[in-house]
């Protein structure tokens, strides 16, 4: 699933071509996968000028002038490209998006449908339900977002609390900041807490310095893969060292996610 880098990532391909482009037409193959108000998403959106792409946790938008937002979230298997109109058509093509005076189309495809398309008429907030953004929460919000009985892992998923992290990135972070990810919120102490903050941030921002991860099918919108999956420490590692101690890293279910972690380096401690 694309999580935060991998959209951050999307989104900076997407900035220098689509900002400033004016909409000539829009073509839905799936109207249950693109929701627009009546009559049609092309009624709201041709001759409409690109003002800004924007990200939100794993949500994508496009703020448009004089008004409309189109948003964007990716699910499981999404994918946007910018290609030729004259190229074949990738199956599961859901919404193709045309520009004035533009060699390409904005494409978004996505075989398992678990992502979508929302066309706004005016400037609602398109990440009105979700929670502050993991990378620009600042440590105050993040405390109070902590102030919760719950798994610490199952709260860092809940896009409701905070916004863009998924599970290869909560691995990454809970292993960077020594926590184990079955300790519950509020048991975390202040330096803990500090802790989390900063290895969320360092994460996600290597993550996106190498293009998000590639682990099976996720691209840019210019096509290229990713390369961070070669710097995880222990997602998707289970059995091999832990590159801080050399003990096996361990595969647990965590809110029935797949979890990676080092039972060493991460104790759980009572009361947690």
């Amino acid at each position: 699933m694309p999580e935060l880098p991998e959209v951050e990532t999307i989104a900076r391909t997407l900035r220098p071509r689509l900002e400033g482009a004016v909409i000539t037409g829009a073509r839905v193959a799936r109207r249950d996968y693109v929701r627009a108000p009546r009559p049609s998403a092309g009624a709201h959106l041709v001759g409409k000028r690109i003002r800004s792409v924007r990200r939100h946790g794993k949500r994508l938008s496009l703020l448009l002038e004089p008004a409309g937002v189109v948003t964007v979230h990716l699910g499981m298997s999404g994918r946007i490209d910018l290609r030729s109109p004259g190229e074949p058509l990738a199956k599961h093509t859901h919404f193709r998006v045309s520009f004035r005076d533009a060699a390409f189309e904005m494409r978004v495809q996505d075989p398992r449908r678990f992502g979508g398309v929302w066309v706004a008429r005016d400037g609602g907030d398109p990440a009105g339900d979700l929670g502050p953004d993991a990378l620009r929460v600042r440590l105050p919000g993040f405390r109070r977002i902590l102030d919760r009985p719950r798994k610490i892992k199952a709260l860092l998923l809940d896009q409701r609390a905070i916004a863009g992290l998924g599970n290869i990135y909560c691995d990454e972070a809970l292993f960077a900041s020594r926590i184990h990810p079955l300790a519950r919120a509020n048991s975390l102490t202040a330096d803990e807490r500090r802790r989390l903050l900063r290895a969320i941030r360092t994460v996600l921002t290597a993550a996106i310095r190498h293009g998000g991860s590639t682990i099976r099918d996720y691209r840019d919108a210019g096509g290229q893969p990713g390369g961070f999956q070669d710097r995880h420490r222990v997602y998707g590692r289970a059995g091999e060292a832990c590159p801080a101690c050399a003990t096996p890293i361990s595969r647990v279910l965590v809110a029935s996610r797949s979890t990676h972690l080092c039972a060493r380096c991460q104790r759980l401690s009572r009361g947690s």
